[in-house]
Parts: structure tokens; C-alpha cells; sequence
């Protein structure tokens, strides 16, 4: 298996985990996507209804933590992949396996415990449906989230709260690669509908474009 740390396949996603104390997913949101897996659930809203090349799409996100144990999130650059054949874009959230030489640093959220983020994912190269078939073209795009976490933390812990955003350890990385893959579970949220657009929208200045920052958990 290739080992890669927030790669992009046919997008790239851009915004790094970060912990946010005053915005929330509106639970109301009409544009919510929720997932729930072995008891650890990931609730999101999509501020964007439409893809299209060079599109940033914000995204808020809670996943909250029922198990009887904690579980730990890469704090990586999302990964955004587009499958041609389903029309389907994925942001993954944290990392499947760690890099070859550099090591994220990890979020953990606690037994009963709810954290909150942001992240952007940026739509770099979009290949829209052809358009010789209307009916086609005209079908939406969908768009879902799927979050990569670790089931147990405790073989992890050195890369728990420290204070780089990543470590450079190739013996380190060497170690945990099989660990990571077999402490990695994964959940995807249901996906929505996204019209196709023919050029981005701005999100307004250059600070809009930039990655999340932490700011605190709730």
C-alpha cells in the first residue's frame, strides 16, 4: 500500500483540523450531512451548493465520541477525491496510514465528548460530465465527508498535543505504520446533491482562503 500524508489524487484539499469554540453545525441546516459508525458519529454543514474548478467549499464539523474510550484525529490536510463513474466528491478528514517520514500531530476526543472544526476543501481540477449527453450533464454532483480516526489512542501518544503540526521520524513513522492500519476505522456521512458551475465563486479576500486555525474546543 502507497503511504502518503494529505495528498491529493484529483483535488486537494486545503484547511488543517482545527478546534473551534463559537461556530457550530446548525442542526437545522437543510444542508447537513450526518454519519454514524461503531458509535462514533460526525455531523457536517456544507456552506456551498455547487462545484466547479478552483471552487473553495467551507465546511463545519462536529464528530463526537460515544464510545467507552478515546479515540484520536490526525490533524492533517483534508484529502478531496472525485470518483468519475458515481459523481461523487469525498473529503476525508484525518489519514488512513501515516506518511513515510512525517508524523501528524493528533486530536483526541474523550469518551462522551463533542469537539468542533472547520476546514476548506478546494476544488483545484474538476472534469465535469460531458456534455453530449444533457441528461447527464445535468445530473448533480454529490458530496460527502468521510473521517478516518484511531481507536486507540495509547500507541499514539507521542504524537498527542504536541506542538508541531508534524515530526519527521522515519523509524517512528516505520513503526506505527501497521498499528495505523489496524487502529483505523473509518465513517462516511450520507452525500448531497452539488450543481455543477462553470467557474468558482469568490469567497471574498485572501484571508477567507486561508486554512482554519485552532481556536480552542468547546
Amino acid at each position: 500500500m502507497k503511504r502518503v500524508l494529505g495528498s491529493a489524487v484529483v483535488l486537494l484539499g486545503v484547511g488543517v483540523l482545527g478546534g473551534c469554540a463559537s461556530t457550530t453545525v446548525d442542526m437545522a441546516e437543510p444542508r447537513r450531512i450526518v454519519g454514524t459508525e461503531n458509535a462514533v458519529r460526525v455531523d457536517a454543514q456544507v456552506s456551498a451548493d455547487q462545484v466547479a474548478p478552483g471552487a473553495y467549499i467551507p465546511i463545519t464539523y462536529e464528530i463526537t465520541n460515544e464510545r467507552d474510550a478515546p479515540i484520536a484525529v490526525a490533524e492533517i490536510i483534508p484529502e478531496t477525491t472525485y470518483d468519475s463513474e458515481s459523481r461523487m466528491f469525498t473529503v476525508s478528514i484525518g489519514s488512513e496510514v501515516p506518511g513515510n517520514t512525517m508524523l501528524p500531530r493528533l486530536v483526541v476526543i474523550a469518551p462522551g465528548e463533542k469537539k468542533t472544526f472547520t476546514a476548506t476543501a478546494r476544488l483545484v481540477y474538476v472534469l465535469p460530465p460531458r456534455t453530449i449527453d444533457p441528461q447527464f450533464a445535468a445530473a448533480p454532483a454529490g458530496f460527502r465527508l468521510k473521517l478516518n480516526f484511531l481507536s486507540d489512542t495509547e500507541p499514539f501518544r507521542q504524537l498527542i498535543g504536541i506542538k508541531e503540526v508534524a515530526v519527521s521520524d522515519a523509524k517512528l513513522a516505520d513503526a506505527l505504520f501497521p498499528l495505523w492500519l489496524e487502529r483505523n476505522e473509518v465513517v462516511y456521512t450520507n452525500a448531497i446533491p452539488m450543481r455543477w458551475g462553470a467557474q468558482s465563486r469568490d469567497l471574498g479576500n485572501g484571508a477567507d482562503r486561508k486554512g482554519p486555525r485552532r481556536r480552542g474546543t468547546p
